[in-house]
């Protein structure tokens, strides 16, 4: 498919922008400034699926990837998505969520995996973290469970919960050694290798009673 696209004006989606990149610099410790991402906002369905390169789901509002984040026109949400039009909060925290996924995406060196982190850390950084019991969100990828939300909501609470137990530069090391992986049973070894304990729903747990 062709395109001709031209420069759209929103102050909330510029504000989203400028907050989610510096909050992502500070969170990795970057300094992004050289070929920058992009905003791509688009219309319909048919526009995400070209663009996604495959059939999308209702429920996918935005994604990203080489650069861009690529975001449904909220005006458009309801005819073109399962969901409501989103609050300007809501639409806000969207943006700066997929943002976030650019800079996870060149700290782990290109890596996506588990399904778990790179959901979380973009939950927590963009602040749509919800008290979730850890229950099922321990998937490696998409096929590895029907639950997909788990991944989002309880990932982003297991992100939060690491944070505020043993600090952000353990997870960082994770992430970035997250590409050295080639499966669920090598980053639970890892992940053990870091935080020196094993990764089980049950140990999590126990972190949410300590911090009861």
């Amino acid at each position: 498919m062709i395109y001709k696209i031209k420069e759209y004006k929103n102050k909330l989606i510029e504000k989203a922008y400028r907050d989610g990149m510096k909050e992502s610099n500070a969170f990795f410790g970057t300094n992004w400034v050289y070929g920058l991402p992009n905003v791509l906002i688009l219309n319909n369905r048919k526009e995400i699926d070209n663009f996604m390169g495959q059939k999308s789901m209702g429920r996918s509002v935005g994604f990203s990837g080489h650069r861009i984040v690529y975001i449904l026109d909220n005006n458009n949400m309801e005819k073109e998505s399962i969901h409501k039009k989103l609050s300007d909060a809501d639409y806000y925290t969207l943006i700066k969520h997929e943002i976030c996924h650019l800079f996870y995406y060149k700290y782990s060196h290109n890596c996506i995996k588990p399904k778990w982190l790179w959901e979380g850390v973009s939950i927590y950084l963009s602040k749509q973290t919800v008290y979730t019991k850890p229950k099922s969100f321990l998937m490696f990828i998409d096929s590895d469970t029907k639950n997909v939300d788990s991944a989002f909501y309880e990932g982003g609470f297991a992100v939060k919960l690491l944070i505020e137990n043993f600090g952000k530069k353990k997870i960082l090391k994770l992430i970035s050694r997250s590409s050295e992986v080639k499966n669920k049973n090598e980053f639970s070894k890892l992940f053990k290798k870091i935080y020196n304990f094993d990764l089980n729903y049950k140990n999590f747990n126990n972190l949410l009673k300590k911090n009861k």
